[in-house]
């Protein structure tokens, strides 16, 4: 979902999230074909198809290995393994759904089972979920995958966004994590040192996905969602003054604590500014902790993280924004996709789970209790670094995140809003003094009310 450097990419571009929703929106798959292409189930062997959005060979390598050791416990199964970029994957998904060729298995984000679903190309896999055991999960990724009373992804592991400081500098000044808006802002202009090459918080804006996930952050903490979390109305507007409150803060931080090109940055920019040094806080994905492994081993001991605060002292945060990936199976025939069933829950064995977030510790968690309890994870030398950050995100983030626009479980507007710039070229415009907060807004409340359908 968005431009981030090789290691870090996870994202779509606009034009092929676009591309694909009219294709899932255009046709529902034919009944006929079964994802393998047979016409129907002949009782022969059985291959599956496997394909996953993790391209890094790292990750890949791992997925695929783990696949083949599961799929050989079935008997007459093999599984054709495949990874497949973001930037190609939604029309992909979708023209070799509707062709009767789209995987049994896939793994991917959120966003990606919303609009597999829409397009009828999967089924539900409540069994799978139960059989592993429900309340092994982390709720809010179960909440995220759900629809029609029914879970049409199993969740493998998070992606979180929280605020990552430098403790040195905090230390040096004195300042304690900050508990409200008024407490971040003073931090932030307290740390604020442009002559030294430091700034206090970036807020990057790129209008491409960066912007919709700065922006939604501050919206969540101030209890402000695109629909009810749980009714499903749409709540954008319902309480205007929260989210224009959210929306000047956010520029009132821009405007005393980062740096003036912030308004265009990308996640390379603003991760790389972090890790450089350059700015003492910065909101992430975790991507930092890989990028520090690499690029400044040294900053690792000088990070901290925090929960965006919520607005005042003693008012708690109303949740985050996040994220994951699940593993949806295809609809086919019933023997096919009960062997898809055999292969995901294999693959949510603790110990698998965890050799799976391994591969980029910290920017990935466990979706489960157990593979965060599993010695493979807590083993791993950067979990054990950054042990009591890993606590916190837990702690804080997990339990309550959303999606923007699936709030209320799957819905494809997340796709439709970054498959557009409108949430960011309204912020870069406020940012650069051409609208007010509430006129940015109401520009931005138009345009989601649009896409949503809602009068």
């Amino acid at each position: 979902m968005f431009r981030r450097p090789p290691r870090a990419r996870h994202t779509l571009t606009a034009a092929a999230v676009a591309g694909a929703l009219a294709l899932t929106s255009a046709c529902a798959p034919p009944a006929a074909k079964s994802p393998g292409g047979a016409a129907a189930d002949n009782g022969g062997p059985i291959k599956l198809t496997f394909w996953t959005n993790l391209t890094v060979k790292a990750q890949a390598d791992v997925i695929k290995q783990q696949a083949d050791q599961c799929v050989a416990k079935q008997q007459d199964v093999s599984v054709a393994f495949e990874a497949v970029p973001f930037d190609s994957m939604y029309p992909k998904m979708v023209t070799a759904f509707r062709a009767g060729n789209g995987p049994d298995v896939m793994n991917t984000i959120e966003g990606g089972v919303a609009a597999a679903q829409a397009g009828d190309y999967i089924v539900p896999v409540d069994d799978v979920v139960d059989e592993h055991g429900r309340g092994d999960f982390v709720g809010s990724f179960l909440h995220a995958v759900s629809k029609d009373g029914k879970t049409w992804a199993v969740p493998d592991w998070a992606l979180h966004q929280e605020v990552y400081y430098r403790k040195d500098l905090f230390a040096a000044k004195g300042i304690a994590v900050p508990k409200s808006w008024p407490e971040l802002l003073a931090a932030a202009k307290q740390l604020d040192n442009p002559a030294g090459g430091v700034r206090g918080f970036s807020v990057p804006m790129a209008s491409a996905l960066v912007a919709p996930q700065t922006y939604y952050q501050f919206l969540y903490a101030n209890g402000v969602h695109t629909f009810d979390p749980k009714t499903g109305e749409y709540a954008l507007d319902r309480d205007k003054p929260k989210a224009v409150a959210a929306t000047q803060f956010m520029l009132d931080l821009y405007k005393a604590a980062s740096p003036p090109e912030s308004r265009t940055w990308t996640w390379t920019d603003f991760r790389t500014a972090f890790v450089q040094g350059k700015t003492a806080m910065t909101l992430d994905f975790g991507a930092v902790v890989g990028m520090a492994t690499e690029q400044n081993p040294a900053m690792l001991d000088n990070i901290g993280v925090f929960q965006l605060p919520g607005p005042a002292a003693g008012v708690k945060p109303q949740g985050s924004i996040g994220g994951g990936y699940f593993y949806m199976v295809g609809k086919s025939n019933e023997r096919r996709q009960q062997a898809a069933k055999k292969l995901v829950t294999c693959m949510m064995a603790a110990d698998l789970q965890a050799a799976r977030v391994n591969t980029r510790p910290v920017f990935a968690l466990p979706a489960t209790t157990s593979a965060a309890a599993s010695p493979v994870f807590t083993g791993n030398p950067t979990v054990q670094k950054l042990a009591s950050q890993i606590q916190t995100i837990r702690d804080d983030s997990l339990p309550e995140w959303y999606r923007y626009g699936m709030e209320a479980g799957l819905n494809p507007l997340a796709g439709q809003i970054e498959a557009t710039t409108f949430v960011g070229d309204n912020l870069q415009a406020a940012a650069a003094g051409s609208l007010t907060a509430e006129q940015a807004f109401d520009k931005i409340n138009t345009e989601m009310k649009r896409l949503a359908k809602v009068n």
